[in-house]
């Protein structure tokens, strides 16, 4: 069930916003301007989420008797430090308030009272909404994955959740496991792979990140590690097994995301912060263009970018049919002078890729620069 509207009030700098989402939708805006609360305003979802169920199917008389159960704050998803600072500075109540909502008739309310050791006071709604945060329907990659190395970490229990991990540390095992695995939207299917499987298609689509290459993984139970290791054609000519250490950062770094996307079904939420890291303009409109391709196929993905080249690999599927342009959103965030409160401008794209809005701030620091070395 997909989320289509998200509201937020009171958490930190978000005092009062009320998102539209997309099948892709993607968060924008200078650093500090509330992008990272958003984000964290789901995952506290995803934190709390079984407290959240099980409050919404009590009774009022059996919340009265357990009392009120504390908001997880610190936990797999989430590290967000003293709960005093999650109340809006500018707030004029104690009370910090989720909704998320699928259409009018379904949502779900969240509220927690700041006073009370940040107890949730209500969870009520539609909780089926709240399975989008499952397991196997939810993939989150944080801004800092995991770096090159000589071997990666082995966890059967996350394979079997279908994880990768927040930092995509075990990439490299869920492709020793899942290689032979069908892609679930056979849209990703990369134009040069002969199957659907996942391996092959993950090393396609990383050579369009660096020509030629392809990978191969190999775990070892016994150790409780994984190796990765890339090849080069050239010409007639192939390399020996290079370990990460010895190709260039961003291929290990990006491996995440294209396995977060490629494994993805229709209804699943892909969360990514800064895929575009380490990689150069052309892989990162690429990495759009995967994105945009999952979209347009079911897959939900909310993307935190500062890479004007992902907005325009977004821009140019849209313009090539790839994603249609009302199954994308664009947010810029920012904040006004002397305030410390966040503004979310909604900007759309239409058929031919241009925007509807191109504020102040919002991905223009090309032509600043370039204006200076005009005039």
């Amino acid at each position: 069930m997909k989320i289509n509207q998200v509201s937020i009030k009171n958490f930190k700098s978000l005092l009062d916003i009320n998102l539209t989402l997309g099948q892709l939708t993607l968060i924008a805006g200078i650093n500090s301007s509330g992008k990272s609360s958003f984000i964290q305003a789901l995952l506290l979802i995803k934190e709390n989420k079984n407290t959240l169920k099980n409050i919404s199917t009590l009774k009022q008389t059996q919340l009265q008797h357990i009392g009120c159960n504390t908001l997880l704050s610190s936990g797999e998803y989430t590290e967000l430090g003293n709960k005093n600072n999650l109340l809006s500075y500018d707030s004029s109540d104690d009370t910090i308030y989720f909704s998320i909502h699928h259409d009018d008739k379904s949502h779900f309310d969240i509220l927690i009272e700041s006073k009370a050791n940040f107890d949730i006071k209500k969870s009520a709604g539609n909780h089926q909404l709240l399975d989008i945060f499952d397991d196997e329907c939810f993939c989150y990659l944080k801004t800092n994955r995991t770096a090159p190395a000589n071997d990666f970490p082995y966890s059967e229990e996350k394979i079997s959740q279908n994880s990768i991990g927040l930092e995509g540390e075990y990439t490299a095992h869920y492709l020793t496991v899942k290689n032979h695995q069908a892609l679930m939207i056979e849209a990703l299917k990369h134009p040069k792979s002969i199957t659907n499987q996942l391996l092959e298609n993950t090393a396609l689509w990383l050579s369009e990140i660096s020509s030629g290459v392809s990978l191969s993984a190999q775990s070892y139970p016994e150790l409780e590690r994984v190796g990765l290791s890339y090849q080069y054609e050239y010409g007639d000519n192939t390399t020996g097994k290079l370990s990460p250490l010895q190709v260039g950062f961003g291929l290990t770094y990006i491996l995440p995301v294209i396995v977060a996307i490629l494994k993805a079904k229709p209804n699943d939420l892909v969360m990514i912060e800064n895929p575009e890291s380490h990689l150069h303009p052309k892989g990162q409109a690429k990495i759009a263009e995967l994105c945009a391709i999952a979209a347009n196929h079911g897959v939900q993905v909310i993307v935190e970018t500062h890479s004007d080249h992902f907005l325009n690999g977004l821009r140019v599927a849209t313009k090539n049919n790839i994603i249609s342009p009302d199954k994308s959103q664009i947010y810029y965030f920012y904040k006004n002078a002397g305030e410390l409160s966040t503004h979310a401008q909604q900007i759309n794209i239409d058929n031919n890729g241009k925007l509807t809005d191109w504020p102040v701030g919002f991905f223009d620091e090309w032509d600043n620069q370039l204006d200076q070395l005009l005039w």
